[in-house]
């Protein structure tokens, strides 16, 4: 009878363990949840760290610490809060654009370390006063998310580039490719204005793009769905495809490259009596300039941002792989052709037509 007792006892006490759940689980209304990380220069310290908390009500906490590391300063920041500090949500990481000139490869070190950011948050760079766009808000509407600006799914277009914690870390660690980040402040009616792309060789910003040469840009990344290009004459096209072919060789001069690079558009807006052969050309003429032009301004900040070192990667030896950057990059001859094609059977709008014929017309 005592043993059997005792085994009772003992399958209880297992039972009783197994259904204890989890014990170190902690309250959601007991931890600050930030969304938005802003790391810039301190004031008497090396960084300052802003954390932007939203609640229900569409209104934003925002907590601030300034420390000698990142680290520091977010459990200063937990030091006096009254919640815990839980960084799981983090979707965007904020970097003043004079830290980004001295060098990003701590904090991109340190989201990488830390166990709770996740990897697959944005990055972006602030180009304007730092602690204006950090507490900057828009009336109080829930819906309107930092991260929104960053989603495909949301108000993400091609004129912006686009940067994961994860992406970055890599870019650091690459004999073969440097990375771009978009710049962005504070806007007037919205949360953020962007500014274009900076440019990085290595951990520091060397340089910017513009909208415009972002785009060229992405759509050398294969990053284009909703891009919108522009002509003269009131004329606008939407990039519907984008095709590219990269022609590699390498003789004893070094490496040289020829990308292809072929759109299928189609005609958004365009003035009355405009072919669309006339367009066709109007805009491969431009694309085709306005590519090579941005080719040589990236080329003169010996960034390897457009990450054509990945494509030479299969044909170098582990020894040519390191001394890409330093030494074939620089002597890389590389020419870009645009061909462009306005899709047939396509309804535009036309900014003379009479209104009464409902802005459409069918070409060709």
């Amino acid at each position: 009878m005592r043993r059997v007792l005792l085994r009772k006892g003992i399958v209880m006490l297992v039972m009783s363990l197994l259904l204890s759940g989890c014990w170190d689980t902690k309250d959601i209304n007991k931890e600050y949840m930030p969304a938005v990380m802003g790391i810039g220069k301190g004031k008497t310290e090396k960084y300052r760290v802003i954390l932007q908390v939203p609640n229900a009500t569409g209104r934003t906490l925002f907590l601030e610490k300034e420390a000698k590391s990142i680290t520091k300063a977010v459990n200063l920041i937990q030091t006096d809060a009254e919640k815990d500090i839980s960084l799981v949500h983090l979707r965007l990481l904020l970097i003043d654009k004079e830290l980004a000139e001295e060098g990003i490869s701590n904090i991109v070190d340190f989201a990488v370390r830390a166990n709770d950011i996740s990897i697959k948050g944005m990055m972006a760079v602030v180009d304007g006063d730092f602690e204006k766009t950090l507490y900057h808000e828009i009336s109080p509407t829930p819906e309107v998310s930092s991260y929104d600006f960053f989603s495909e799914e949301a108000g993400w277009t091609p004129n912006q580039s686009i940067i994961r914690i994860w992406e970055a870390y890599r870019s650091l660690n690459s004999y073969s490719e440097d990375m771009a980040i978009p710049m962005l402040k504070n806007g007037e009616h919205t949360l953020f204005v962007f500014k274009g792309t900076a440019v990085m060789k290595e951990d520091r910003m060397i340089g910017r793009l513009d909208q415009e040469e972002t785009l060229l840009y992405n759509l050398f990344k294969g990053k284009y769905t909703g891009g919108t290009i522009e002509l003269a004459r009131n004329t606008s096209v939407l990039v519907e495809n984008a095709k590219i072919k990269h022609h590699r060789e390498w003789s004893k001069e070094g490496p040289s490259l020829t990308s292809d690079i072929t759109l299928n558009v189609v005609i958004a807006e365009s003035p009355k009596g405009v072919s669309n052969d006339q367009i066709e050309k109007e805009v491969w003429k431009q694309l085709d300039r306005k590519f090579n032009e941005t080719l040589k301004k990236i080329t003169g900040y010996h960034s390897d941002v457009l990450g054509v070192g990945l494509l030479y990667r299969p044909l170098l030896s582990e020894t040519e792989i390191t001394a890409w950057k330093s030494r074939w990059f620089p002597a890389l001859k590389q020419q870009i052709n645009v061909k462009v094609n306005v899709l047939n059977e396509i309804y535009f709008k036309n900014t003379d037509q009479d209104r009464n014929q409902g802005g459409l017309l069918k070409s060709r």
